[in-house]
């Protein structure tokens, strides 16, 4: 089995259209703004549930996704609030952004689709366009999730899902040895485990259930 479908894929389903900004990227947001940090990249942004959330409070972002459909979706949503919509149709692994050019970086829900080595290509680049001191907050799948191990293991940690709406995307779940090495150019601030309940009726990824099951990620804070 290799790899048959992509986030672009997912777009059409309505479980992965998220609004609410990640509980970690509220918490952030004092200790940026009091610091002066306003200029963000949120890789990976979806709908723009982030990017919403973050112009509200005062900053400046850009977000990039590869899916066109999430990028229309996402400024349609700004329109609506009068928000400005600073958007990029850009690989994860291609920030097309100069060096140094942001104080912070946001990503959840998205360095866990692909192998490991195009993951740690990817976190490589969000170093490289964050300026000195500045932060990265994302949240990434770990081993404790209830689909680690489903469908075909392509390489250590990473499978192809063999059911639910995400059958056929490659995930890859981090080990804490795992993540610890991904992050290691990075300082590393805070690191917890995020347990979040999926609602099957919401579309939860895998087999039905008669009540939720727990989507198992890291949530980690790190600084250049």
């Amino acid at each position: 089995m290799t790899a048959s479908r992509t986030w672009h894929d997912l777009q059409v389903h309505p479980c992965f259209d998220w609004t609410e900004p990640d509980a970690g990227v509220v918490a952030a947001v004092p200790h940026w703004r009091a610091e002066g940090r306003r200029l963000v990249y949120d890789l990976g942004c979806g709908a723009g549930r982030h990017m919403a959330y973050l112009e509200a409070h005062g900053f400046q972002v850009c977000g990039t996704d590869v899916s066109p459909k999430a990028l229309r979706t996402c400024a349609e949503r700004l329109a609506q609030v009068g928000l400005p919509a600073w958007l990029v149709r850009a690989d994860m692994a291609a920030a097309p952004f100069h060096d140094k050019q942001f104080d912070v970086a946001v990503s959840t829900n998205v360095l866990n689709h692909g192998l490991r080595g195009l993951l740690q290509q990817t976190l490589d680049e969000v170093r490289r366009v964050l300026r000195p001191g500045g932060e990265c907050y994302l949240t990434v799948l770990n081993t404790w999730d209830w689909r680690c191990g489903d469908g075909q293991e392509v390489e250590a940690g990473s499978f192809v899902l063999a059911a639910g709406p995400e059958a056929g995307v490659l995930h890859h779940f981090f080990a804490e040895d795992d993540l610890r090495d991904w992050v290691r150019a990075f300082e590393l601030l805070e690191l917890s485990r995020e347990q979040t309940p999926i609602s099957p009726a919401g579309g939860a990824a895998g087999p039905a259930h008669e009540s939720p099951v727990m989507r198992d990620a890291w949530a980690v804070l790190l600084r250049k």
